[in-house]
């Protein structure tokens, strides 16, 4: 089977939100050789101003569509997903221009996680961001240059840099309701109550106790979080940073989604080692199980093994 005909049995016409052009005005211009980041500050990444008024959301047809691709385009595609952590040449970054906001705002928001636990953080509301910033001075306001940077890299479309999933949260404001979710022990993760939660349970009793969950339900500000903290690793490289993490608001995660990992395994547990586990073979085996991102997905995403899919 070709490439073509292979990647067009993952094909799907989606849909997606979309608004302003704050960032894409940034990247307009000649590519920047990327940011000058110490290593403290890459270390680092690891009363409020009102919040301004949102960019108009439109709904249109994603434009990027297999059967339309040379197959020169599908190789170049493929090519980048199976070497998600490498720089290419016409790779989207963000204007060094904003270097400083993004790891001002980066910094509050890791300052933010360590003040209430990495446990409360995953299911933290953009509300409750601002509320914790304006209370402890040890996390400190949010400037308005920040919470603009903030809503604008929410609402960019973020085709535009690579990364070509569905908008599954349409509200830079939607929370997750505490009784809505179950915190698993042990984990320092919550999950949604329900089919997140069930199959979960079921993959535990089916695989074994070597299973563990290690990542659960992410609110918008934790995807945030992930994904802004990738950007200065990747030195702004927008496409680099798309490639291992879904942008706010696409995030899967926020719906469901959940990460599983084999017990000491550790960070191995989010690289392609995990699909060399005797676990992971199991789970592959289970015909109720999916996998969100699968190997030449149409996502624009690396290859995600542990990544379960629910079936929204």
């Amino acid at each position: 089977m070709n490439k073509r005909a292979f990647l067009e049995g993952f094909f799907a016409a989606s849909t997606m939100l979309f608004g302003g052009n704050f960032i894409w005005q940034r990247i307009a211009g000649p590519q920047p050789r990327g940011f000058h980041f110490t290593p403290v500050e890459i270390a680092t990444s690891t009363g409020v101003q009102p919040l301004p008024a949102p960019a108009p959301a439109v709904q249109i047809e994603t434009a990027f569509d297999i059967r339309q691709m040379s197959e020169q385009e599908i190789s170049s595609y493929l090519t980048r997903i199976r070497n998600f952590d490498a720089i290419f040449a016409n790779d989207i970054y963000l204007d060094v221009g904003y270097e400083k906001t993004l790891l001002k705002t980066t910094q509050r928001l890791a300052r933010l996680e360590r003040h209430i636990g990495h446990g409360n953080f995953n299911i933290i509301s953009f509300d409750e961001m601002l509320k914790y910033g304006n209370d402890f001075p040890e996390v400190g306001r949010f400037d308005q240059d920040e919470l603009e940077f903030i809503d604008e890299v929410f609402f960019t479309d973020p085709t535009r840099y690579g990364f070509f999933g569905q908008k599954v949260t349409s509200n830079l404001t939607d929370s997750i309701s505490r009784n809505d979710i179950a915190k698993i022990p042990y984990s320092g993760h919550f999950l949604l109550k329900g089919e997140s939660l069930n199959l979960y349970n079921r993959l535990k009793r089916d695989v074994g106790d070597q299973i563990v969950l290690t990542s659960g339900v992410r609110s918008v500000v934790k995807q945030m979080r992930l994904f802004l903290a990738k950007t200065v690793e990747a030195n702004g490289n927008l496409s680099r940073a798309s490639r291992s993490l879904a942008p706010p608001g696409h995030s899967y995660h926020g719906v469901g989604d959940f990460d599983v990992g084999k017990i000491g395994l550790g960070e191995k547990n989010f690289t392609a080692d995990f699909s060399g586990t005797s676990e992971y073979q199991k789970i592959a085996g289970l015909a109720y199980v999916n996998i969100r991102y699968p190997t030449d997905n149409l996502f624009g995403v690396r290859f995600e093994p542990w990544h379960i899919k629910i079936s929204t």
